[in-house]
């Protein structure tokens, strides 16, 4: 097993559309049904995850005034996911998909249920926010996987990165909304009322998955045990060149990369001196330009040359972090920070593509749950940068991320010349 194997037809490719109708636009995905529902319900989530997240962060920070103790809460919901996302992919790849992703959305539903009454009736404790935390962390280590894997057999196969792309659209569209209504909501009804909010968009979201067909793609669960399934995921990863080196592009750029959102609260008040507001404008910019870069990449159809594209992509996100962590002028690092969000969308969309596009269905769960495995490195990774900051400071350990992402992408380019060609 030295190559990538292609993916068997899905069930939409059986579907023979005049050539007027074959053309992949922007939106094209969402004329279907079943996506569209599906699209609906990664919003309502993550809109959710967004506003638990700013309530969360706030609560921590008011009840203790301890940025260590905003890591732990954050490293709690980092490390399940680092060390169960491969059980989780193993999961998905013998149940239905569907099935596993609304058992998920009602469990984080009633976690954060629980912790919104806490609040409500002044009950809650920081353990509490910890405890709440790892468990979401272990939801997510098996939702995930499963929700990137069921796209799919949501669309056919000359949709998928325009599928991916869309979704990455929603989760942007979500961080944008999330993050500039949270702030305002706390205002306006409380932390316990955010809490009660982000409930009913886990149930809202959980009732949208209920329209997805139920689609009999998985594995004879009696044949082989979890544990057989994880080794084999494991084995195939290993056997497969490409296959690494498209995940080991995942986790430079995530693990290197995208750590400059946890440090902007430095920026807006030692490097820049803009507080909260200027603060807000940071974070607001790198998400307007990941929704316009995912936008954008939605628009290309069924875009040729991904290979290219994606090193392209992953050597503008690393050389714009750089220059973002280099920069003194706060209107250049707005600028810089909607090239930064618009290439790292794009990057992440075609990289997460190329995967999905290339590896076998039966296989895909436990393949994306690696690469989900990655996204753990961002909030685990909050210590040990804070602590180089305090060393060096902030500016020059975002701007050597960035460097260490450009010359991680050149070598790949240099070295795995298969990268370039993929199509």
């Amino acid at each position: 097993m030295s190559d990538l194997k292609p993916v068997p037809p899905g069930e939409g490719e059986l579907e023979v559309l005049p050539p007027e109708q074959a053309r992949v636009t922007t939106f094209t995905s969402l004329k279907n049904r079943h996506y569209r529902w599906f699209w609906l319900g990664m919003l309502a989530s993550f809109i959710g995850i967004h506003l638990q997240l700013v309530a969360r962060n706030w609560l921590v920070y008011e009840m203790t005034g301890s940025a260590l103790a905003l890591g732990i809460v954050i490293a709690a919901w980092g490390l399940p996911i680092l060390l169960l996302s491969l059980y989780g992919g193993a999961v998905a790849d013998r149940v239905k998909k569907r099935d596993l992703l609304i058992v998920t959305q009602v469990a984080n539903g009633i976690i954060t249920l629980i912790i919104a009454i806490l609040i409500a009736t002044e009950g809650i404790l920081l353990w509490h926010l910890i405890a709440a935390a790892a468990l979401t962390g272990i939801i997510f280590a098996f939702h995930v996987p499963a929700r990137l894997a069921i796209i799919p057999e949501l669309v056919q196969k000359r949709e998928i990165l325009n599928a991916i792309a869309l979704n990455s659209t929603g989760m942007n569209l979500s961080r944008f909304v999330g993050f500039a209504i949270g702030g305002a909501l706390l205002g306006v009804i409380g932390v316990a009322g955010v809490y009660y909010v982000v409930v009913f968009c886990f149930f809202v979201s959980a009732a949208l998955l209920f329209m997805l067909p139920v689609v009999e793609k998985v594995r004879q669960r009696a044949v082989t045990s979890i544990k057989v399934d994880m080794m084999e995921g494991l084995r195939y990863i290993y056997h497969s060149p490409l296959l690494r080196s498209l995940l080991a592009m995942a986790f430079v750029s995530i693990a290197f990369g995208l750590p400059y959102m946890n440090l902007m609260p430095v920026f807006a008040v030692d490097i820049f001196d803009v507080g909260e507001f200027g603060l807000g404008f940071l974070l607001g910019m790198a998400g307007l330009g990941s929704l316009i870069g995912s936008l954008i990449l939605a628009s290309l159809g069924d875009f040729r040359r991904k290979g290219l594209l994606c090193i392209g992509l992953a050597f503008g996100f690393g050389a714009t972090v750089a220059l973002f962590g280099f920069s003194d002028s706060y209107p250049l690092s707005l600028v810089l920070l909607i090239a930064v969000g618009l290439l790292g969308a794009g990057y992440l969309a075609v990289n997460n593509t190329l995967i999905q596009s290339k590896v076998p269905h039966e296989m895909l769960g436990r393949v994306m749950s690696i690469y989900v495995m990655t996204f753990a490195m961002m909030p685990l990774g909050t210590l040990p940068l804070g602590a180089v900051s305090e060393a060096i400071g902030a500016q020059l350990a975002i701007g050597a991320g960035g460097i260490i992402v450009v010359l991680f992408t050149l070598g790949m380019a240099i070295f795995h010349p298969r990268l370039r060609r993929l199509e």
